[in-house]
């Protein structure tokens, strides 16, 4: 039987919680000898920490360095926790092997620093399970077919865990963060926020899309077309987690009335673009847009009318999408520091007046809705970000 663990930056941060981890394998393995632990490490604290992502990019200037060269200095630092943590593994008499992007199978496109995987061969790491209880794996990364050394894009070690595991035909994957599951909202922002003891691939997919940043949304599209169960737990907390499933909760009678809305997600720092026309020129529209694609703007909550077009960009785009606009010659508005908020819930699909209850406390508050979109599972409200705290705030005190 073999259980992959994977374990995040703040996870492994210091040395009594990379002490943690070690006793907790232990344990797992002296209740039985027969497990086999696949142990997937990001590299070690955040921005500012010594071999963190953020601070291993700062010391090159990222425009002017080639993207396989960055992916050659990004790998470095799951390397680093990789045989930090074997040390500590070796000091507790555990026998274990660490594999890394050159060895452990998983070959990518050469999409440098968001690779694609293309195939993985577990041979090594299943040759290694003979002999060893614990194998490491660095997470994020990956090698081309040429012999390149890749990585797989922000949060990429979530996909490595999920990868490996359904690879390898594991029982249980468990990713261990900083918080005790998946929450019904950010608690920093909503200190009542709950623990979501199960919730379904769309919910968490659509939640991790949309802001909350526990589970990398590549990793459980990945989960979720091979039906494998994913767990979200604390290293420090004795709390069972969340499961991710395949499962739809709301299909129990239980559920039909207490839990319409699963959670809600926010993301910040985004700008709204409003573009008025006088007449229907639909080709105009299809080349504006094109412009904005060929200039690698990606657009968000999208609502295109015969006289009205509309959309949002991420904050840091406004400048370029402006500049577009102008050349293109259209009239426009824009508002900047907007607050994308998305309530989520599989059981919200056929309800009536689900809009209505999520409109009743922003009403209350006499908050402007800039826009709204809306699938079959998730609601989304754009709103100045000034108001956004107090509209999560009100929106989860009125919802769950």
């Amino acid at each position: 039987m073999i259980i992959v663990q994977k374990f995040g930056g703040t996870s492994l941060a210091t040395a009594e919680q990379r002490e943690m981890i070690v006793k907790k394998i232990a344990a797992q393995i002296a209740q039985n000898p027969q497990t086999k632990f696949l142990v997937v490490v990001s590299a070690m604290g955040r921005k500012g920490a010594p071999y963190a992502t953020d601070t291993l990019l700062g010391l090159i200037d990222k425009k002017k360095t080639s993207k396989d060269k960055q992916d050659i200095l990004l790998s470095c630092g799951e390397k680093i926790s990789a045989a930090i943590l074997g040390s500590n593994f070796d000091g507790y008499g555990i026998k274990c092997k660490i594999v890394t992007g050159w060895n452990m199978g998983i070959y990518t496109d050469n999409n440098f620093t968001d690779a694609k995987i293309k195939k993985i061969d577990t041979t090594k790491i299943e040759n290694y399970f003979k002999e060893y209880s614990v194998v490491i794996a660095t997470g994020f990364q990956g090698i081309t077919e040429e012999g390149e050394i890749t990585t797989l894009g922000r949060g990429g070690s979530d996909i490595t865990a999920v990868a490996l595991g359904i690879a390898l035909n594991a029982k249980d994957i468990e990713i261990y963060t900083d918080v005790e599951g998946i929450m019904t909202a950010d608690p920093r922002v909503v200190p009542e926020a709950k623990i979501i003891n199960e919730i379904t691939y769309q919910e968490v997919f659509n939640l991790a899309h949309d802001g909350a940043k526990v589970i990398h949304p590549r990793a459980v599209e990945i989960a979720m077309q091979h039906d494998v169960n994913l767990w979200i737990k604390s290293l420090v907390s004795q709390n069972i987690g969340t499961l991710i499933t395949h499962h739809d909760h709301s299909s129990k009678d239980k559920w039909e009335h207490s839990r319409i809305i699963t959670g809600i997600a926010n993301i910040d720092g985004l700008t709204h673009f409003k573009i008025n026309t006088n007449n229907y020129e639909p080709q105009k529209d299809y080349d504006l847009l094109d412009k904005l694609a060929t200039k690698g703007i990606s657009l968000d909550l999208i609502s295109i009318s015969p006289y009205t077009k509309a959309f949002v960009v991420n904050g840091n785009e406004t400048e370029t999408v402006i500049q577009t606009l102008k050349g293109a010659e259209v009239d426009f508005e824009y508002t900047e520091n907007c607050t994308k908020i998305t309530v989520v819930g599989v059981a919200m699909k056929g309800k009536p007046g689900v809009m209505a209850k999520i409109l009743q406390p922003l009403v209350e508050l006499n908050v402007p809705i800039i826009q709204t979109a809306d699938s079959h599972i998730n609601i989304s409200i754009l709103v100045e970000s000034k108001y956004a705290i107090d509209c999560i705030k009100a929106l989860h005190n009125h919802l769950i």
